[in-house]
């Protein structure tokens, strides 16, 4: 997973998963002298080159820093679309399970771990709703909703409505 938040693998784990050399990959996303490369196609197409590929960098076992890609879930797609045959075949399932099994980890780790980030959330957020006149009920139960969003999980009754917010007034006029 890249710094920018997105789900990626790297054009080193795309070769190996291709059984390719990481060089003839790399030749085919930036092209050669002969002909364009898909990094320049999609660039010169105003694509948003980084909903697919987003250069990056690794240090070889000599410590020597060479060229490679964080390459998306959609730019596996694109890949995939571009490979034939049995090749082709075996490494869209690989790419699939690769990014099923990301999605899996990202579920199982706690979403935040800075619990004081959401209670400053909560914070920001409560005096908000009071002045919008919501019920103290739904102000806790934003609360909670936030909680769960951040992978916070809090007890069962913790936003229960008071029998007081149940009954409604009625007009007396």
């Amino acid at each position: 997973m890249n710094n920018l938040g997105k789900a990626t693998i790297t054009t080193l784990e795309i070769a190996e998963m291709m059984e390719v050399e990481h060089k003839r990959l790399l030749r085919k996303l930036d092209g050669d002298k002969d002909r364009k490369g898909y990094v320049q196609i999609l660039t010169e197409a105003q694509m948003g080159l980084s909903d697919f590929f987003i250069p990056s960098t690794y240090r070889d076992s000599s410590g020597k820093e060479n060229k490679c890609y964080e390459v998306t879930k959609l730019g596996c797609d694109f890949l995939a679309n571009k490979f034939t045959g049995e090749k082709g075949v075996l490494f869209t399932a690989r790419y699939v399970k690769r990014f099923h099994e990301m999605e899996n980890q990202l579920q199982q780790i706690p979403l935040t771990e800075r619990p004081d980030r959401v209670a400053q959330l909560i914070n920001a957020v409560s005096p908000l709703m009071k002045r919008n006149d919501s019920t103290p009920y739904d102000i806790v139960r934003n609360a909670q909703l936030i909680c769960e969003q951040y992978g916070i999980r809090m007890i069962e009754n913790f936003a229960k409505v008071p029998v007081y917010q149940q009954l409604t007034l009625v007009d007396c006029k």
